[in-house]
């Protein structure tokens, strides 16, 4: 549910506040950063539901992020191997970009292991969020922890092999890290295949596709992923999606990206997934117009805080010729400070070329 930022496979991460920045990843030590998954972690949830109770689960939904972390971390305080509680506080952390938080996370997942080394969720908690707080950390952390995070990650797969969230933390992980921190295409597959249920098993080929830049093919897997009741799976969907139309749209398929774009605001007209990547099309068509009217639509729709509306917004405009505008828009993009390295330098960059 955060990972608009991520849909452009053509762009680095973004920073902490979702998936990380990967700008490392044009060396081999820089590409262990991507075991910090960021924003797969957090976008994807367990079986049917993140959270095993229903009360935690209708604050998560309802994007109830600072109450959902006081009432575990009330909870935690006379139980520390609270493992739901523990969940909730990682989740919360993982879409914050505050390291004293993770930082106290990371620590609560020791714990919670201390008492109940068999809790899945501890092991979660701590190699996700660990991933994260090291990619933030810069690369040396990052290296220094990718064995750590691997371990964690897959050992709550193995604990709960039908838990939708761990599953999908382990199959970034191959997907991202290099071959000699653990990282294998061929891997990942082998995970997705070996998924519980069929729609989970589709979204997560659908994960190796994109990564493998075979947009076609992650389209055909996901048109067979009927999530029902699974809000995970069906989140997690979404954001392939537009994954894949972007992809799409970077290999000059543009009809084929239209139809995905135009599907989900079909299908999911509550989503600001549709109308955002629909204005990405027009955007490197020279419909600046329709791009900006697409994104104003986007800001009154569900996700659309985790997504670079205002950086895009500054481009349509700036593709107007509405300097001031422009400005304003990407002022606000680097103020806010959420999005990918490579957009912060060029938003700042815009800026300075604007006056």
């Amino acid at each position: 549910m955060i990972c608009g930022l991520l849909t452009d496979p053509r762009a680095p991460m973004p920073t902490p506040t979702a998936r990380p920045a990967l700008a490392l990843l044009s060396t081999p030590l820089g590409r262990a950063a991507a075991l910090a998954l960021a924003c797969t972690l957090a976008a994807s949830g367990a079986s049917a539901q993140v959270f095993k109770e229903p009360a935690l689960n209708a604050l998560y939904n309802a994007e109830r992020f600072a109450e959902l972390e006081r009432v575990a971390l009330k909870r935690l305080t006379t139980q520390a191997d609270d493992a739901q509680a523990v969940l909730a506080t990682a989740m919360v952390a993982m879409i914050s970009n505050d390291s004293p938080k993770r930082e106290a996370v990371i620590q609560l997942a020791e714990s919670c292991l201390q008492q109940a080394p068999q809790a899945a969720p501890c092991h979660y908690a701590l190699g996700s969020v660990l991933g994260i707080h090291a990619m933030s950390q810069g690369l040396m952390k990052v290296v220094g922890n990718v064995t750590r995070v691997k371990t964690a990650l897959v050992r709550a797969m193995e604990l709960e092999p039908q838990w939708y969230l761990a599953r999908s933390a382990v199959v970034e992980f191959y997907l991202q890290a290099p071959a000699i921190a653990g990282g294998s295409s061929a891997r990942a597959a082998e995970v997705a295949k070996a998924a519980a249920r069929p729609e989970q098993a589709h979204v997560l080929e659908a994960r190796v596709a994109i990564k493998e830049e075979r947009y076609d093919a992650a389209v055909a897997q996901l048109a067979q992923v009927k999530p029902g009741t699974d809000t995970a799976v069906a989140d997690d969907a979404l954001q392939l999606w537009i994954s894949a139309g972007i992809g799409l749209l970077g290999k000059g398929q543009r009809e084929q990206a239209r139809a995905v774009f135009e599907g989900l605001m079909k299908d999911q007209p509550d989503s600001a997934a549709g109308p955002y990547g629909l204005a990405r099309l027009h955007t490197e068509a020279g419909n600046f117009t329709e791009a900006v009217a697409l994104l104003e639509q986007c800001a009154r729709l569900k996700g659309a805080d985790r997504l670079p509306l205002d950086y895009r917004m500054g481009i349509a405009l700036q593709g107007q010729g509405k300097a001031e505008a422009a400005r304003s828009a990407f002022s606000r993009f680097v103020a806010h400070g959420r999005g990918s390295r490579n957009a912060l330098e060029d938003a700042r960059k815009r800026i300075a070329q604007l006056g």
